[in-house]
């Protein structure tokens, strides 16, 4: 087993324990590294939004979603829908929408979070 550690030091002083690439420095130090690092945080903060999950677990995204909707509201108008069931419809339609805008404001706290991270907790 190697003692090879990351040239870095840390926030508190201390040297940095982590596996050095062939740098010198870890990952997380590797200057070279750290777009892609973000880029990865990013991804992940996009990919575990609720809007992300919902569509994968369904198929359906916000394109399908519209013409869903559209297409009731013509049937209702036209009357080959009920207007419960356009009501009912509206609902789904407004948890879909509820959903999205929860998980882009966790893709965006996110990617501040990933920020802050990057330049040590500075504004």
């Amino acid at each position: 087993m190697s003692n090879a550690a990351c040239l870095s030091t840390r926030a508190d002083g201390n040297r940095c324990r982590a596996t050095p690439t062939a740098s010198g420095y870890c990952f997380a130090h590797d200057t070279a590294l750290q777009e892609n690092t973000a880029n990865g945080r990013r991804r992940g903060g996009k990919n575990k939004s609720n809007a992300a999950r919902a569509q994968k677990r369904t198929g359906v995204g916000n394109a399908e979603v519209l013409k869903l909707v559209q297409n009731t509201m013509a049937g209702v108008y036209k009357g080959t829908l009920m207007p419960q069931q356009g009501s009912a419809l509206a609902s789904l339609a407004g948890a879909w929408v509820k959903l999205h805008e929860h998980g882009e404001i966790q893709t965006r706290l996110a990617e501040l979070e990933a920020r802050a991270e990057q330049n040590g907790g500075r504004r």
